[in-house]
């Protein structure tokens, strides 16, 4: 009994297999870098609405954040992936599909939009009023004022909510595979079709997930603490 445990949790094959789960694993990465950007930029916008004087505005920035922080993400990559087209094309009267890939990212970047766009939020109302008003006094634009004054002071106070945010937007990543992206755990799953071993190779796959955002947000903590903590003159 314990030769045939220990037989099925060798992981010669997870290292066997490295090189394709390897490719699998850039995926994961490249599915975050892009989706992490869109969320950045789609959270931004709607924090940008949330704050607006103009009601209707508000209600839009709103109205995003509501819906996509309370998307589940395996929904919503479901839905993009498989509905959206649908709709789409029957808009335009053409048959109309989403490459795997873009269908994640653009779900991921929704869905962390959401996130993003409170912790923006709330970053930019904690900036005091006198500075804005400085700022439209010494005849700055809003859109300077806007990049000079607040958003430097907003990025360096959201920075350890943002860590949080990124670590569970990678980890997001690992369910792409339901729409057939590449990433690390389809090539796991398309070896253990062929191994039919999946003990060692999805244990491999737990800790490697687990080794790298374990090491990537302690790193990003440390130097995003350090960073915070620097005055500047």
């Amino acid at each position: 009994m314990s030769a045939a445990l220990a037989e099925a949790l060798n992981p010669a094959v997870f290292w066997e297999y490295r090189a394709i789960l390897l490719k699998g694993l850039a995926f994961n990465f490249y599915v975050f870098a892009c989706a992490a950007a869109a969320a950045l930029i789609l959270g931004l916008g709607a924090a940008l609405l949330r704050v607006n004087r103009w009601r209707a505005l508000r209600w839009a920035g709103t109205l995003h954040v509501e819906i996509f922080r309370n998307a589940p993400d395996y929904v919503m990559v479901v839905w993009i992936h498989f509905v959206l087209p649908l709709l789409l094309g029957l808009a335009i009267g053409r048959r109309l599909e989403f490459p795997p890939f873009l269908s994640a990212v653009i779900a991921l970047g929704l869905v962390y939009s959401g996130y993003f766009a409170e912790t923006f939020r709330a970053g930019i109302q904690s900036i005091p009023l006198g500075q804005i008003e400085a700022g439209r006094a010494c005849g700055m634009p809003e859109r300077l004022i806007l990049w000079r004054v607040i958003l430097p002071q907003v990025v360096r106070r959201m920075l350890p909510e943002a860590v949080n945010q990124f670590v569970s937007l990678f980890k997001a990543t690992t369910i792409v595979s339901l729409i057939a992206v590449p990433d690390l755990m389809y090539q796991v799953s398309m070896v253990t079709q062929q191994e039919m071993r999946p003990l060692p190779l999805y244990t491999g796959a737990a800790l490697t997930y687990f080794a790298i955002v374990f090491l990537a947000a302690s790193l990003v903590r440390a130097a995003a603490e350090r960073w915070r903590q620097k005055v500047y003159a």
